[in-house]
C-alpha cells in the first residue's frame, strides 16, 4: 500500500511540471482508460472479488456513455500557446463585421475572456500589427491583409464499453481475470471561424516573392492580388496557393486546420488484468495483478492539427493493477452498509510508430511559416565588399515548414496512472456511489526513426520571413526586367514577424532587405560595380538590395522533437445509482445510471506570455544523425525541457447494466 501511494504521488509531481509549450499533436486520455466507469455499481463490485469460492463465477456488463468536452480554451492554449487572452480594445472598427466597436472584428475581438481563443492574422505592412499577430505573408496573403480567427475546440464521444470479470477460484482461490474494451465514436471539431477585416488590396511588391515585373511606372508589382491566396482559411485548410508562372508555392499538406467536424469509429483498446486477491474476507479484500492493454484504435496520421483519436495512439501497455475494498459498517439486519473502494492501474506505454509534424527549435507554431528552397549553381549573384559567390541561391520554390518536418517517429510514455477512491452506500437492492478519480500521464518520449532521416534535404531550405527574394540589375526597372534570385534567409523570423519590418531606421527600409541573415549588398558581377536593386511597393525609391552571405539553412537537428512532447493530468468526480435484483440465485442482473465530470490541468499558469522566447541561436549538432539530443539546441531563454499539457475537461453520463453469474 505504501509503495502504491508513493508511486501515485511521484506520478502527480512528474506530470505537474510548470513548463509550457505548444503541441503539434493533441494526445488525449484513451476512452478505454476510465477506472471510475469500471468500478461503479453494487451489481458489479459486490459480485466480483468474492472470497472462499471454489468454483468459476463471473460478471458481465455493458456501459453506453456519452461524453462532451468543456473549457475549450485549455485545448486551444495547448495547440496555440497562452498569450492571446484578454486582448486590448482597438479603436479602429470595421462596421461591416463589428458589433461592439471595441476591436477590429466584434464577434472575434469583444475583449471578453470567454471560451473562444482568438488569433489575429495581419500582413507585414499593417500599421497596427500586434506582437502576437500571425504574419499573413507566410500564408501567401497580401502584406495589408487583416483578419481575426477564433477557435473553440470540442471533443464528443459516444461509446459502448463491454466489461467481463471471471473468477478463477476453481484453479486458484482468489485468482481472477478481467477484460474490457469500448467501441467508440468520436467527433472532433476545432470550430474555426475567420472574420476578414481587410481583404488586402495590395499586390505583392516587385521581388518580394517572384522575379517578374508587372504593371507600369509608378505602379509596378510582382504578383496581383487576385493571384494571391484569398484568405487565411484557404491556406490553412490546404487549398490556397499563390498562382504565378515564375514560382512554385506548395500547399499546406500536414497539420491542416478547417471548420469541418472530423469523426472516427473504432474499438479503443483491449484492456486486461490477471490478478490475485491475496487478502480476502467478507468485509474486505486486497489484490494485485498484471495489467496490459492491446492497441486497437486508429493510427496517428498528422494530416490535421486536431485529428480525432480513438484509443491510446497505438501503444502496447504493461503494468500493474491494485484493487481493494473495506466494508466498514453494516447494520444488524444486513440491509444497509457502507464501504470504501480503492482501485488503481499503472502502466508503461511502449514505443508506437506515429506520423507527426514538428516545429523548429525555439519557434512555436513555426510549422506554419514559409520556407524557401535553395539551389546551385549560383548565377548572376555576388555579395559583399569584395564580392563573393554565396553558397546557394533561391530556387523559386516555397513550402510551409510543416511539409518539411512531417515524419514518422517512435513515441513512448514512461508511466500512466489511473486511480479511483469511491464511497458506496447500500440499502437493500439500491446503492449509491460517490468517488474521486486521478489520472496522469508523464511526458512522452519522441525518438526519430532512423528510416526517416534521408527524407529531409539538408542545406536546402531556409526561413523566408519577410525577406525579398529577387533583385534587379537596373535602377530603372520596367516590365521587361526579370529578377535575379537572391540568397536571402531569415533564420530569426517567427510566426509573428519577419526581421525587415518594422525597419530599424529610415535609412534601412523594408524593401532594402537589410535584416536578412549575414546581410551583404548584392551585386550582379564580381567587380562590385553592377548593383542589384529592389523597389518599394509603389515602384519607386530604388535601393540596392541586401542578400545573405551565406544563407542559414534549416537543419534536421532544428526539428523540435522535445517541444512536441505532451503530458496529461486530470481530476474527476463521479456518481452512480444502481439497482440489483438480489433475489436471483445463479444469475444476478443489475442496472444503474451515473455520471462524471473531469477537470483537466490548465496548460498555462496565466494568460500572458507563459512560454519561452524564441531562440536567437542556431542548434548545435546532436550525438547521432538519427537520434537528436536537443539538450543544447537553444539558448537559456528556451524551454528545452518543456512538455505541453494535453488533457480534456469533459462531462459524461452513462447507463450500466449487466449480470453476475456463478
Amino acid at each position: 500500500m505504501n509503495n502504491m501511494i508513493k508511486t501515485s504521488l511521484c506520478l502527480a509531481v512528474l506530470v505537474s511540471s510548470a513548463a509550457v509549450a505548444v503541441t503539434p499533436y493533441y494526445s488525449i486520455r484513451s476512452q478505454s482508460e476510465n477506472i471510475a466507469r469500471e468500478m461503479v455499481g453494487a451489481g458489479w463490485n459486490t459480485q466480483i472479488n468474492l472470497c472462499d469460492m471454489d468454483e468459476w463465477y463471473g460478471n458481465f456488463s455493458i456501459t453506453p456513455e456519452w461524453t462532451s468536452s468543456f473549457r475549450s480554451r485549455y485545448i486551444a492554449e495547448s495547440l496555440f500557446g497562452c498569450n492571446n487572452c484578454c486582448l486590448p480594445c482597438n479603436t479602429s472598427c470595421n462596421t461591416s463585421c463589428d458589433t461592439s466597436c471595441c476591436s477590429p472584428c466584434g464577434p472575434c475581438w469583444d475583449n471578453n475572456c470567454d471560451d473562444n481563443y482568438r488569433v489575429r492574422v495581419t500582413g507585414s505592412q499593417v500599421a497596427e500589427r500586434g506582437a502576437n499577430d500571425w504574419l499573413a505573408d507566410n500564408f501567401g496573403l497580401p502584406v495589408d491583409y487583416k483578419s481575426c480567427v477564433t477557435f473553440e475546440p470540442k471533443i464528443d464521444n459516444f461509446l459502448v464499453d463491454f466489461n467481463f470479470y471471471l473468477g478463477l477460484d476453481e484453479w486458484c482461490q482468489g485468482m481472477y481475470f478481467r477484460i474490457h474494451a469500448p467501441v467508440v465514436y468520436t467527433r472532433w471539431d476545432l470550430n474555426m471561424c475567420e472574420c476578414v477585416e481587410a481583404q488586402g488590396e495590395g499586390n505583392h511588391p516587385v521581388g518580394y516573392f517572384n522575379k517578374t515585373v508587372n504593371g507600369e511606372a509608378g505602379n509596378y508589382f510582382g504578383i496581383a492580388r487576385n493571384n494571391l491566396v484569398s484568405n487565411f482559411t484557404s491556406f490553412i485548410s490546404g487549398c490556397g496557393v499563390i498562382n504565378s508562372n515564375d514560382i512554385a508555392f506548395n500547399p499546406l499538406c500536414y497539420a491542416k486546420m478547417d471548420s469541418c467536424r472530423r469523426t472516427e469509429t473504432a474499438l479503443a483498446d483491449i484492456r486486461m488484468a490477471l490478478g490475485w486477491n491475496f487478502w480476502c474476507d467478507e468485509c474486505y479484500h486486497v489484490g494485485l495483478g498484471i495489467y496490459a492493454a492491446a492497441p486497437t484504435g486508429n493510427k496517428v496520421e498528422g494530416n490535421y492539427l486536431f485529428e480525432p483519436v480513438v484509443g491510446n495512439g497505438k501503444h502496447w501497455e504493461l503494468g500493474g493493477q491494485f484493487t481493494s475494498h473495506w466494508t466498514f459498517w453494516t447494520d444488524e439486519c444486513e440491509e444497509r452498509s457502507c464501504a470504501f473502494y480503492l482501485d488503481a492501474n499503472i502502466s508503461h506505454m511502449f514505443k508506437a510508430k506515429q506520423c507527426r509534424v514538428f516545429d523548429l527549435c525555439g519557434k512555436p507554431l513555426s510549422r506554419y511559416m514559409l520556407a524557401s528552397k535553395f539551389k546551385t549553381p549560383v548565377e548572376g549573384l555576388y555579395a559583399g565588399d569584395t564580392p563573393d559567390v554565396p553558397s546557394k541561391q533561391f530556387a523559386g520554390i516555397y513550402s510551409p515548414v510543416a511539409n518539411l518536418t512531417y515524419m514518422p517517429v517512435d513515441v513512448s510514455v514512461g508511466v500512466q496512472g489511473d486511480l479511483a477512491l469511491m464511497f458506496q452506500y447500500n440499502h437493500c437492492n439500491w446503492s449509491f456511489d460517490l468517488g474521486y478519480n486521478f489520472w496522469g500521464r508523464s511526458c512522452d518520449k519522441i525518438e526519430c526513426r532512423c528510416d526517416c532521416c534521408p527524407t529531409f534535404e539538408e542545406n536546402t531550405w531556409a526561413l523566408k520571413g519577410d525577406a525579398y527574394m529577387y533583385g534587379f540589375d537596373t535602377e530603372a526597372i520596367d516590365n521587361d526586367d526579370v529578377g535575379v534570385a537572391l540568397s536571402a534567409s531569415q533564420s530569426l523570423a517567427t510566426i509573428y514577424a519577419g526581421k525587415n519590418t518594422p525597419a530599424a531606421t529610415d535609412a534601412s527600409p523594408w524593401y532594402k532587405n537589410a535584416s536578412v541573415d549575414n546581410a551583404q549588398l548584392a551585386w550582379n558581377n564580381s567587380a562590385g560595380d553592377a548593383e542589384l536593386y529592389t523597389l518599394d511597393s509603389v515602384g519607386a525609391n530604388a535601393e540596392q538590395v541586401y542578400t545573405s552571405l551565406d544563407p542559414v539553412f534549416i537543419k534536421f537537428n532544428d526539428f523540435d522533437l522535445c517541444g512536441a512532447r505532451t503530458k496529461g493530468l486530470s481530476h474527476k468526480l463521479f456518481v452512480n445509482f444502481d439497482y440489483t435484483w438480489c433475489d436471483h440465485e445463479c444469475w444476478v442482473p443489475y442496472l444503474g445510471i451515473g455520471g462524471e465530470v473531469e477537470f483537466a490541468q490548465k496548460p498555462c499558469d496565466d494568460c500572458c506570455n507563459d512560454w519561452c522566447n524564441p531562440c536567437g541561436t542556431s542548434c548545435s549538432p546532436c550525438d547521432t544523425a538519427c537520434s537528436p539530443c536537443y539538450s543544447n539546441c537553444c539558448d537559456d531563454n528556451c524551454c528545452n525541457d518543456s512538455c505541453c499539457t494535453a488533457a480534456v475537461s469533459q462531462w459524461g453520463i452513462w447507463l450500466k447494466g449487466g449480470v453476475a453469474f456463478n
